[in-house]
């Protein structure tokens, strides 16, 4: 059972991290700031099309930032790496894979404002022979979140969300869950580019983080758009038929956010309950089916650049770092909205 010392800690720890974090990135944000402002005073004006810009955080749909107005949509993704070996061959080889389902409810207030409902699951698989700390190989997640949706203000898009993951065969919030939160504003420059600012952060498992988010969008024609929102969407799209189109981008994996954590039960002699997280990046190329106002999928594969899986103890205690070598990967995702 949760009690209510620990639910004080878990949002009172949270929301310290988070604007710590915050006040942080500030003193270092007026260079890019100004850089932003340069680049973005030398663009021109061109229409811009309501595509899903890819974005995988927990609580944060695709086409949370679109303009449409149907209530629901239902989405699905999948992802397997091939073979990769680890730095130190006795922990080879090592595959990983993850995969999600979610359904998300839109509740329009009004013509500007509404709320965004999320029930979902999400699966990461491990298959790790030569693990030396655990012996699990797939870990299970219920996810839920609550968010709201502003575009009252000029020009602004605003995307306050808050919700938690915990491991779906064990429900215990104190052990296995993590609560995460994010404010995201997209502001329209001019038509068909935006600039992105905000934050979003977790805290759970005796871990957390924020960080901030910044960047822009844009799309020159027709045919070609830009995505470049720090941390983690960074992509040029071709649209080379009226419902297709190619996708370069950058992606990391391993979780819904850089550092999440996750912690094993079934753990080998001498570790108890570990707690571990990883993570990886690369660079894939996608095509994207979309077909409006109904259907959109993608079909892609990728190299990633390698990465690193880092296991402490049960307390968040003497971690180490198992670093594995790049390899392929294949992906698809499917969404629907009605």
């Amino acid at each position: 059972m949760v009690n209510s010392k620990f639910l004080i800690n878990f949002f009172v720890e949270g929301a310290c991290i988070f604007c710590k974090q915050w006040f942080r990135f500030l003193k270092k944000s007026s260079i890019l700031c100004g850089m932003a402002g340069l680049l973005f005073a030398s663009l021109s004006a061109i229409a811009l099309e309501d595509t899903p810009l890819n974005f995988g955080y927990y609580g944060f749909s695709d086409y949370t930032l679109g303009s449409d107005n149907r209530s629901w949509q239902i989405e699905g993704r999948y992802r397997a790496l091939g073979k990769a070996n680890f730095k130190n061959k006795r922990y080879s080889p090592f595959y990983y894979s993850d995969a999600s389902a979610a359904f998300y409810y839109f509740q329009f207030l009004n013509e500007e404002n509404s709320l965004i409902y999320e029930v979902g699951y999400d699966l990461l698989g491990l298959n790790w022979k030569k693990n030396p700390l655990f012996r699990e190989k797939y870990f299970h997640y219920f996810i839920g979140s609550l968010g709201y949706r502003s575009v009252a203000i000029e020009k602004w898009k605003w995307v306050i969300n808050a919700g938690f993951s915990v491991d779906a065969t064990h429900f215990d919030l104190s052990r296995s869950g993590v609560g995460h939160g994010m404010l995201w504003g997209q502001y329209q420059i001019c038509p068909g580019y935006h600039f992105h600012l905000g934050i979003f952060g977790w805290y759970g498992v005796l871990n957390g983080r924020a960080t901030p988010i910044f960047g822009f969008d844009c799309q020159f024609n027709d045919q070609w758009r830009l995505c470049a929102v720090y941390p983690g969407n960074f992509s040029l799209c071709y649209s080379f038929l009226p419902h297709c189109s190619l996708e370069a981008a950058y992606s990391f994996f391993g979780g819904p956010y850089y550092r999440y954590p996750r912690r094993a039960r079934e753990g080998n002699i001498g570790s108890r309950s570990p707690i571990f997280t990883l993570f990886s990046n690369g660079a894939e190329v996608n095509v994207k089916f979309q077909f409006e106002p109904f259907f959109y999928a993608l079909l892609g594969a990728g190299w990633n650049f390698g990465g690193w899986i880092l296991i402490k103890n049960s307390y968040n205690h003497h971690g180490k770092y198992y670093h594995y070598q790049s390899a392929p990967y294949l992906q698809g995702k499917v969404q629907a909205t009605f």
